[in-house]
């Protein structure tokens, strides 16, 4: 913590010590708050032997780090007022000459610190301060540029390096130019306040209060195993989703690629590559290489070229793209998500309703092909419309994006034809409620044009309508598609929405142009001729709540499907009721009339959470119980029990969840009749940075940084993204920094060793998109010591004599039995003790060579040798 230095108190502040501070003193350490606020002989203590006591008193250590800096700090501001009065110091045992310590401002070390900066009550960003000798802040050009301040006259004539004269002068021109600036100091949260005039700031000119640049190399894994014995023989299924790439100078690469083996059958897919960067000063981004077209308005198409689009960050708020796949699992299934015929998404779901979210889009207007894959191998595909997925959404950034490249298909090989291809959109904000949208696509013998328009009619609700229009001039064929989408919280316990999409016979988006062997009849009368769907959610305080959702689609051969989905949940003191149904009707194959409903009973019991569960599908039931349980932050269970009473078997399965600092790891087991199946799944991100190679249990976005903690290892840090801890270097990743957002990271303290403190326990930045931000928590490894010190006759220490070090600066009192509390012990400390009869003596004591990292603070005598005059 910063060394602190305090006004003079009134005698009526010093018998008065209470206000929030001391309240929290008093519940967190009340051995310091006795001490501060009790009274002996009809007097009490003054501000100076309160805070010596708070400072000295091993309870007061109970509060964290940056808390006690906290309380400290509120506790000066409380008591600054007045004067000391020396009579009641002298009463209270205190030595007088502690006032003239504890007469100034809360002020930083000397030197360079890095602090928050506040202009104007607003926030500028994390900057690296200077202070002098006395904690002054200096304005030097890196504050001034932070702060968007004007420049100092004698930039030009900068000093010296050395001339501590000039430097000074310098470092005060900015407040002798604007002598209303009025500077206020926070050491114990590392922050700086400015409030000054308005013509002080730089005109025409923004502070860029982002951070920028920085080099790291990243590799993002995902690889999931999974093998069934069954009375067919056995199966398998193995997938690797890898991501490669490098942050260089605000310039993003990364190269995605999948493997997959299914029963031995191997498919390599490389998805794309691609380097980007944020142009902040037209608020957008360029982006080139194998890119996804980022089009609100026509499908994703992947081609091989560059784009220029707006970056929604420096608009919206939008951390999510508003993907939701819903279904039900019959057993411990796998989901996979497809989205122009390539794996997105792939995961392993346990029985019953799941919801996947935070899909890895390609594109915002394709639709999602979903497959839920049983543990005896059946699938059940379904599709979620790109309606359904919020492309619609009045969050659209205005702004103009231009693409142009080569076609480049995910599959297929030389088959498919890779025409060149050139796509324009506008958005614009005709005014706070209404965006309207337009947009065109030319490749060679493909051209297409588009519309839409997304209003929010009244608070809460939002309409949007699309259409485009096509003309595939290689078969011949014109055609139109209509989008419509409505979504609305009518009220705090009311929402609903709905989607449909039409298009007609001659209707074609450019991948279906691509493929040569396509252009049949049978191809065309199975493409879908209209998409719909509809839910609405409904909250009662007694009753619960309740969801409805619907979707239906048709085709042009006149196939027809619909599903539904439905819900109810209800929370009763110690349990949870919760009931979906799912229906699918129509031409489904195999899975014609497919319907199931699933009723659970939640019981939480403390850790533990035990579900009972009724799952019945056509015409077979299953009743079964699973245990839950998160032991710690980095290990959860689960285990189920099963039976089915179409064939009176009973099955198990199990699942552990692993959070091994530096990785996530899950292990499953299934047992199903005559069928079982193992999986694993193994997910985290490795960042190759200017201090060495650390890993996450996390994969690593775009934007993201590198955290130490003073070389301490195992330290938990929270992050936007969950808990990281740090390596045996005392560093970890913060694998996701929300770009153009504050983001916070906070140490849990309590992971820390006992002997080391915080000197800030929480941080905030501002990172522009593709930075690699470097933030380091200061730490200082403290040696707490509590002396018993005897005099050179042997007797015991007086009361309230000062402790100083060999710079005469103040370290602390002695208190009762002539016990000394040494905050911080040095190797070579020169302390001594000033007496009441004017003269000094020094401190002699001796300590183990390695201090014990799991003690607050250690135990030793001391001697306390008589000293010369002249010493």
């Amino acid at each position: 913590m910063a060394a602190q230095s305090f006004r003079s108190a009134a005698p009526a502040a010093a018998r008065r010590p209470h206000g929030r501070a001391f309240r929290r003193i008093q519940r967190r350490s009340p051995v310091a708050a006795a001490a501060m606020g009790g009274r002996t002989k009809g007097a009490s203590v003054g501000l100076p032997a309160m805070l010596c006591v708070l400072l000295a008193s091993p309870s007061a250590f109970a509060l964290a780090g940056e808390e006690r800096a906290d309380v400290i700090e509120q506790f000066i501001k409380e008591k600054q007022g007045a004067g000391f009065d020396l009579d009641v110091l002298k009463q209270r045992g205190i030595d007088p000459k502690l006032a003239d310590y504890f007469r100034h401002e809360a002020r930083f070390r000397a030197g360079t610190s890095v602090v928050t900066l506040f202009v104007n009550d607003e926030r500028r960003g994390l900057v690296p301060a200077t202070f002098d000798a006395q904690g002054r802040l200096c304005f030097d050009e890196t504050l001034l540029d932070k702060a968007g301040l004007v420049a100092s006259r004698e930039a030009d004539d900068a000093p010296k390096k050395g001339d501590a004269a000039a430097n000074a002068a310098a470092c005060d021109e900015f407040q002798r130019r604007f002598p209303s600036t009025i500077v206020e100091l926070r050491p114990g949260r590392d922050e700086v306040r400015l409030i000054v005039p308005t013509d002080a700031f730089r005109a025409r000119e923004r502070a860029d209060t982002f951070s920028s640049g920085g080099v790291a190399g990243l590799l993002n894994y995902d690889l999931l195993t999974m093998d069934s014995r069954h009375a067919g023989g056995t199966s398998s299924f193995h997938s690797l989703g890898t991501e490669a790439g490098l942050n260089v100078g605000d310039w993003i690469f990364r190269s995605r690629q999948s493997y997959t083996s299914n029963n031995g059958k191997e498919k390599l897919q490389h998805l794309y590559a691609y380097g980007q960067k944020t142009l902040t000063g037209l608020g957008s981004t360029v982006q080139g290489g194998q890119i996804t077209i980022a089009s609100s308005i026509f499908p994703g198409d992947p081609i091989l070229g560059v784009q220029i689009v707006p970056e929604e960050a420096l608009r919206t708020d939008a951390r999510d793209n508003g993907a939701v796949v819903e279904g039900i699992a019959h057993t411990q299934a796998r989901v996979e998500v497809r989205q122009n015929q390539a794996l997105i998404y792939s995961t392993v779901v346990p029985p019953g309703p799941f919801s996947l979210t935070g899909l890895p889009l390609l594109s915002g207007a394709s639709d999602l092909e979903v497959t839920v894959i049983e543990a005896d191998g059946s699938r059940r595909p379904f599709t979620v419309p790109a309606a359904a997925l919020g492309a619609t959404a009045l969050r659209t950034t205005a702004g103009y994006s231009f693409a142009v490249g080569r076609y480049r298909p995910y599959g297929h090989g030389e088959r498919q034809d890779k025409p060149w291809v050139a796509t324009g959109t506008g958005t614009w904000a005709l005014d706070k409620r209404t965006h309207l949208t337009a947009g065109a696509m030319a490749a060679s013998r493909y051209q297409a044009a588009a519309w839409a328009v997304n209003r929010m009619v009244v608070p809460g609700t939002m309409a949007g309508f699309r259409q485009a229009v096509s003309n595939a001039s290689g078969e011949g064929v014109r055609g139109t598609q209509v989008d419509a989408s409505v979504s609305s919280v009518i009220s705090p316990a009311l929402s609903a929405s709905m989607s449909a999409t039409q298009q007609t016979r001659g209707y074609r988006a450019l991948a279906d142009t691509i493929n040569p062997n396509l252009f049949d009849t049978a191809w065309t009368r199975q493409r879908y001729k209209g998409q719909y769907t509809g839910s609405v959610g409904w909250t009662h305080a007694s009753l619960g709540g309740f969801r409805l959702a619907y979707s239906a689609s048709s085709s042009f051969d006149g196939r027809h499907i619909q599903r539904v989905i439905g819900s109810w949940v209800k929370s009763f003191p110690h349990a949870t009721v919760s009931l979906n149904v799912e229906r699918s009707t129509g031409d489904l194959g195999r899975f014609d009339n497919r319907h199931a409903a699933y009723v659970t009973v939640s019981i939480p019991l403390g850790s533990k959470t035990v579900k009972t569960y009724v799952n019945r599908y056509d015409d077979r039931t299953r009743a079964g119980v699973t245990l839950n349980e998160r032991i710690n932050d980095t290990t959860s269970y689960q285990v189920s029990a099963e039976r089915d009473s179409r064939d009176g078997r009973n099955d198990f399965a199990g699942r552990l969840s692993l959070l091994p600092r530096y990785t996530q790891a899950n292990l499953g087991f299934s047992r199903n009749g005559a069928s079982t199946t193992y999986s694993g799944q193994l997910q985290g991100g490795i960042v190759a940075h200017k201090d060495g190679v650390t890993f996450s249990p996390y994969p690593v976005q775009d934007t993201f940084g590198i955290v130490s903690v003073g070389g301490v290892s195992g330290v938990r840090i929270g992050t936007p993204q969950g808990p990281v801890w740090t390596d045996a270097w005392g560093r970890a990743v913060a694998p996701q920094l929300f770009p153009y957002h504050t983001s916070r990271l906070e140490v849990a303290t309590r992971s820390l060793p006992r002997n080391v403190d915080l000197v800030n326990g929480y941080q905030e930045l501002d990172a522009g998109r593709g930075s690699v931000n470097h933030i380091r928590f200061g730490v200082v490894n403290a040696r707490r010591v509590l002396l018993k010190a005897v005099g050179p006759a042997g007797q015991a220490l007086e009361k309230g004599g000062a402790v100083v070090d060999g710079d005469n600066q103040y370290v602390t009192s002695v208190v009762d039995g002539g016990q000394v509390f040494l905050p911080d012990v040095r190797d070579g400390a020169n302390l001594r003790v000033t007496l009441s009869n004017g003269g000094s003596c020094r401190l002699a004591f001796s300590l183990p060579d390695k201090p014990d990292a799991s003690a607050y603070f250690e135990s030793a005598d001391a001697t306390c040798t008589a000293m010369e005059a002249h010493e």
